[in-house]
């Protein structure tokens, strides 16, 4: 079978019926688009709790990874100057790491090294070994400089296996022998995900040791090896972990995934199968699933046979594809700006013959999806929003969550989303019969322009 389909003659090909080449080299200027390998690593090691983050680079790099998924958090930096570049950092990392400890404290430091840093050949890991025993906990150097990757997602490996330090320092622990305990891997509380997930969880009578990252502290880090299984969430950013663990302690893994209805009921099947507690699972599952079966049931009525298509944060394309079709939507083309084999194989086997995968989709390619697919609603991220709406197209916004959208009570969150799936039950609505709504609409993120309360009555309506 021909597994490559021309929408139009030009110059990209589109695929189907396989994974797209991925890990391509940036075009000149997308590099922007898609971040590098420090913001990737701020991305897996900012949300660890009580640790102080030392950049040892120009101010700029620091104010550049100070905020991560909407969240500001206080970083330092060395602050480099060209005279630093001519005469060497050392000295100067050294004392920002004593001074930065003694004002923020911290159980560790992470020191990341940038595209500055890194070519001026300072000795970083003998800094850090000195400044170690002066402060008495674990200062880790992250070497991220942009031109050892592609874009971010190399950072997450670096981040990822630079956490290796602080499991090998943690110890085997009696409080753990008997319990039925997890790590999960690949999850960063965004929204408070965490939280859903590890309430799932405890009904099941399963614990939670650590979150990697979201929500989790060094100890957690430490006390991680104590796990009886990894449940591994993005595939992507956790297998680094989950491998190491796997390798080194004997703990098996399982992939998961807790976005979506059907991903959230196998997922819970899944471990209580390792456990042994199906009986459980399922009772679990049954009183979830009551509490939000008449709300879900109206909604699916509204939105079957409707078509979604998605480009957006790679981690979450499989998860996002699964969650459409269980709302009865047919999604017709699904992409990444990174994405990896794992993340579109987790799209790949839930997709239809007809659905388009592609990778680092230029403007270009997305234009055409739209006039050749037309799709009834588009999730991206903000980058996106323009050309949609500019098609007339009702535009979700991903990941700039603002409700866990985990388990079943995040299922109900992501329908009710301010400017999700209630924006295009309105765009709709008012498409036909009140066209100036749709040329205001158009210019702006909906939810902008008229908030839809959570429709209890399946009729109720507020506008501004």
């Amino acid at each position: 079978m021909n597994n490559e389909v021309k929408i139009l003659p030009f110059k990209i090909t589109l695929k189907k019926d396989g994974i797209p080449k991925f890990d391509k080299r940036s075009s000149p200027g997308i590099i922007t688009q898609r971040s590098c390998p420090y913001y990737g690593a701020r991305w897996i090691l900012a949300p660890i709790k009580n640790t102080l983050h030392i950049v040892h680079a120009p101010i700029g790099c620091a104010f550049y990874g100070q905020t991560v998924r909407k969240k500001s958090y206080i970083i330092a930096s060395t602050d480099m100057q060209v005279e630093d570049v001519v005469y060497g950092g050392e000295k100067k990392l050294y004392n920002a790491i004593i001074e930065a400890y003694k004002e923020l404290g911290g159980d560790a430091v992470f020191v990341y090294v940038t595209c500055v840093s890194a070519l001026m050949g300072d000795n970083i890991e003998n800094i850090c070994r000195k400044a170690e025993k002066i402060i008495d906990v674990p200062v880790i150097p992250v070497f991220c400089p942009g031109f050892c990757g592609y874009h971010q997602s190399r950072g997450h490996e670096i981040a990822m296996k630079a956490l290796f330090r602080l499991i090998k320092e943690g110890e085997f622990k009696k409080e753990f022998k008997d319990k039925l305990a997890v790590n999960i891997i690949g999850e960063y509380d965004v929204c408070n995900e965490a939280k859903v997930i590890k309430d799932l969880l405890k009904k099941l009578g399963v614990e939670v040791i650590a979150t990697f990252t979201g929500d989790c502290s060094v100890e957690d880090i430490k006390n991680s090896k104590n796990a009886k299984l990894n449940l591994v969430h993005c595939r992507r950013t956790g297998k680094y972990i989950a491998d190491y663990m796997e390798e080194k302690y004997g703990i098996p893994q399982l992939k998961v995934s807790f976005i979506g209805l059907s991903n959230t009921k196998k997922s819970i099947m899944e471990i209580a199968k390792f456990f042994g507690i199906e009986d459980k699972a399922r009772e679990v599952i049954e009183e979830e699933y009551e509490k939000i079966k008449d709300e879900l049931e109206f909604y699916m009525e509204k939105l079957k046979g409707k078509k979604v298509g998605m480009f957006m944060g790679a981690s979450k394309i499989g998860m996002l594809t699964s969650a459409f079709k269980d709302l009865g939507m047919e999604v017709v083309s699904v992409g990444s700006q990174f994405g990896s084999f794992e993340d579109y194989f987790d799209a790949y086997i839930n997709v239809d013959d007809n659905t388009i995968l592609v990778d680092d989709a230029s403007k270009i390619d997305l234009e055409l999806i739209f006039k050749h697919k037309k799709p009834d609603i588009f999730v991206g991220g903000t980058k996106e929003k323009y050309m949609a709406v500019k098609f007339g197209i009702p535009f979700l916004s991903f990941p700039q969550d603002f409700y866990p959208f985990t388990g079943f009570i995040g299922f109900l969150n992501f329908i009710h989303h301010p400017w999700n799936i209630k924006t295009f039950f309105f765009f709709e609505l008012f498409y036909k019969r009140y066209v100036f709504f749709y040329w205001d609409i158009r210019t702006v993120n909906f939810g902008s322009f008229f908030i839809c309360g959570r429709i209890k009555n399946k009729k109720q309506i507020f506008l501004l």
